[in-house]
């Protein structure tokens, strides 16, 4: 072996031992992944073509709770409480953090406390949040005080659902508006300055420099928002239990799984709830991805 054959080999042999090493500090995460990730869905795909209630053994029932669900009048009831809680909570959210990002997106003393006060909400637990306005939202409470309102808010088919709404609003916008400021503050001032030269006015410049460019991260926005109100649960197990045309999918799921002990049901509906956020998420990339086109 030549001199130069020997200087060629050691960086090549120093990477290659630079790259070992990482896999192996790699490995523990990648097996708790593993462990706590990707085997329990496969777990719950293989139990969900079980009849299974955790005291006898699994029996092979194929595609029955499939089918079952499709006929159940309990489970389309929760799919529509879900479709009616992402829509009426996160479209609204979205919006208004768009606006409320443009209106932060400045320098002005005060600021940054706003900015603060909004993502408050973002650091509170769903618990914690929705205890504090089961509170405000009782007969008595604050709301109908104010408001002058006699209202029962968490104990009528009418208002239950918006009440949950609210709440959810307000604990979720101020993290889309942290999002959307750090896509505001990631275009350049020159855009902006050159479409005002150009006589463009402050909705032609948000139409066709801001909006345009905001795009990857209203994509971002638009999934996770898809994406977390259909993993809703804490806010309707402690303001409504479920009730009142409250119950979404996650908590049919666990009162399906340790109410009824119907594992292969509450798995069957996991696994379509996993296919259709898939499904939804692609679509939503898509479109986005089209209108940049």
């Amino acid at each position: 072996m030549t001199a130069s054959t020997v200087r060629r080999w050691r960086p090549l042999a120093a990477t290659s031992r630079r790259k070992w090493i990482g896999a192996t500090f790699a490995v523990p995460a990648l097996a708790l992944f593993g462990a706590f990730a990707i085997y329990p869905m496969i777990r719950v795909f293989y139990i969900s073509f079980f009849d299974y209630d955790l005291t006898s053994a699994p029996r092979f029932v194929g595609w029955d709770n499939y089918r079952y669900l499709f006929g159940s009048e309990s489970f389309l009831a929760s799919l529509r409480a879900t479709v009616f809680y992402v829509a009426a909570t996160y479209v609204p959210a979205v919006i208004m953090a768009l606006v409320l990002a443009l209106g932060l997106d400045t320098r002005l003393p005060g600021s940054g406390l706003i900015r603060l006060l909004y993502f408050a909400p973002v650091a509170m637990s769903w618990v914690a949040v929705s205890i504090i306005w089961r509170l405000i939202l009782q007969p008595d409470g604050l709301i109908n005080s104010l408001l002058g309102l006699h209202v029962d808010w968490l104990t009528s088919d009418r208002s239950a659902k918006w009440a949950l709404v609210i709440v959810s609003i307000w604990k979720e916008t101020g993290l889309f508006v942290i999002l959307f400021l750090a896509g505001l503050q990631r275009i350049p001032a020159e855009l902006r300055e050159a479409a005002a030269l150009d006589g463009a006015g402050a909705m032609a410049t948000f139409r066709h420099v801001v909006l345009p460019l905001l795009r990857p991260v209203t994509a971002v926005v638009c999934v996770m928002a898809v994406i977390r109100g259909f993993q809703s649960f804490s806010a309707q197990v402690v303001l409504t239990g479920g009730s009142f045309h409250t119950e979404v999918i996650n908590l049919y799921v666990y009162k399906t799984a340790f109410e009824s002990a119907r594992m292969g049901r509450a798995s069957a509906v996991a696994v379509l709830l996993f296919f259709a956020l898939l499904m939804v998420t692609i679509l939503q990339l898509r479109l986005f991805r089209s209108r940049e086109r």
